[in-house]
């Protein structure tokens, strides 16, 4: 009887799951920045990950710093919060380059070095970030953002200035953002340079046979394999969402008996049915987070549009239906804004088609399930 070792799947916020299945262009391309590394220069084009919530975009950034250390670079993340305004981006520096009241200790960086001079905020900026990449004898750096779609204008186009000068020298850094599908829009406004700066990737759901993968190779690494009609019947569940694989993976695992040689169709039967309230509580908290967005009352006519075009609206046809609801006294938004608050809800989000899809399809049963 082989070895059956721990439960390899990991639902949780920011959590890596045992296979990354799906993400193969991703990393490709962060391993071509990190060979430009290695290289002792910049990547000429940083990396952005936008999509959905649960999608799996924190684990591929986690994935990636996993990836850089192994080669011996630094890779950090810098708070998006250090990136809602400029005060708060010059202490986060500050805080990454042992400056103290504005003023840099050590060596000179660069051609960046510590001045008493008092400067302009952005000018602060790009010496504070030129030191802090060049901290550590341009030992290459991989810069992690998160949450991208939170950006405010003012400071992240001090820091993407900061980000582009920086370019110019010899310093070896690449940077890597993530966020819902707002993300790129927001990166756009700090800087019309940025849509030439940064290589977009689209985050959404896996295919299937990604999803089989994640499902099939870490439980049969793990010494107890998924049935075939197990793995199909999960897979169908999850409907290619990365957060549902690992979610009803673990919980088919944790069905099986402890002495169990493989995961049974039953024991995913069983795993799925003990996930019902846990992905119910999911939904129930988008619902609430539209609600504080005072948008809930498009949500039902949303999900019953997408039902009459089976999950698939053509960009005309959603368009019509938001310039409709907005004109709604209790939505205070216009068309514009009321699409923006959906897809940075990760309610919905377009196609490279031009078509738009709800972010999670069952969100829609959830809608129109409810009263």
């Amino acid at each position: 009887m082989p070895e059956i070792g721990l439960n390899p799947f990991q639902p949780g916020r920011g959590m890596s799951p045992p296979l990354l299945a799906g993400r193969e262009a991703e990393l490709a391309a962060a391993e071509r920045c990190f060979v430009r590394l290695s290289e002792g220069r910049p990547a000429p084009r940083d990396l952005s990950f936008y999509g959905p919530r649960g999608n799996g975009k924190t684990a591929l950034l986690l994935e990636i710093e996993h990836r850089a250390r192994k080669r011996d670079f630094r890779a950090e993340t810098l708070p998006v919060d250090a990136l809602t305004d400029r005060a708060g981006l010059v202490r986060a520096l500050q805080e990454r380059t042992g400056a103290l009241a504005g003023q840099v200790t050590g060596a000179q960086f660069a051609g960046f070095g510590a001045s008493t001079t008092p400067r302009q905020p952005s000018a602060e900026i790009e010496r504070l970030f030129a030191a802090w990449l060049g901290s550590e004898a341009f030992r290459p750096l991989v810069l992690v953002v998160d949450e991208a779609q939170v950006l405010a204008p003012e400071a992240a186009r001090s820091f993407f200035a900061a980000v582009q000068r920086a370019k110019a020298g010899p310093v070896p850094f690449v940077l890597v953002c993530a966020g819902t599908p707002d993300a790129p829009r927001r990166i756009r406004q700090a800087g019309t340079f940025n849509e030439r700066g940064f290589t977009q990737y689209r985050i959404g759901r896996l295919d299937r046979s990604a999803t089989l993968a994640a499902l099939r190779e870490p439980a049969r690494a793990s010494g107890r394999p998924f049935t075939e009609d197990a793995a199909g019947f999960l897979a169908e569940q999850s409907q290619d969402y990365p957060f549902f694989i690992q979610l009803l993976g673990s919980a088919a695992w944790e069905a099986a008996a402890e002495d169990a040689v493989e995961i049974s169709l039953r024991d995913a039967h069983t795993g799925s049915a003990e996930c019902a309230d846990t992905i119910e509580e999911f939904y129930a908290g988008r619902y609430e987070e539209a609600e504080f967005r005072r948008v809930e009352s498009v949500l039902k006519p949303l999900a019953r549009l997408f039902a009459e075009h089976e999950g698939r609206v053509p960009h005309d046809t959603f368009k019509e239906l938001l310039r409709r609801v907005s004109n709604d006294d209790s939505i205070p938004l216009d068309d514009l804004d009321l699409r923006q608050e959906l897809t940075d809800l990760g309610v919905v989000w377009s196609t490279p088609s031009g078509v738009w899809e709800m972010g999670i399809p069952s969100f829609a049963d959830y809608l129109l399930r409810r009263g």
